[in-house]
């Protein structure tokens, strides 16, 4: 069944404007309109920070690599199987209890 001039959204857009128009005062004889805001907890400014700090970190530590790269070209680079186990073993042990 259609009903022409009827869509969902126009009754969202009529009941928008209506409680914008609800939000219009006269006060002193001008119009003034109340405007809506958002307030951050301290939790979100918490991590907006964290999230600012990271980013001016350097996405890869190339002092590190190079000193990697240096110890692999010399043989002195040794890999830790079991350490690298033990790691593998915790990961999958720990997202498996989330």
């Amino acid at each position: 069944m259609k009903i022409n001039g009827y869509t969902p959204l126009n009754n969202v857009l009529k009941a928008y404007n209506q409680n914008k128009t609800d939000k219009t005062m006269v006060k002193d004889k001008k119009s003034v309109t109340q405007e809506d805001s958002v307030q951050l907890s301290g939790e979100a400014k918490f991590k907006k920070e964290i999230e600012s700090t990271l980013r001016e970190l350097p996405e890869v530590r190339e002092e590190l690599v190079s000193k990697i790269k240096r110890d692999i070209n010399s043989g002195a680079y040794k890999i830790d199987s079991d350490k690298i186990a033990a790691e593998i073993i915790k990961e999958r042990l720990l997202d498996e209890k989330i």
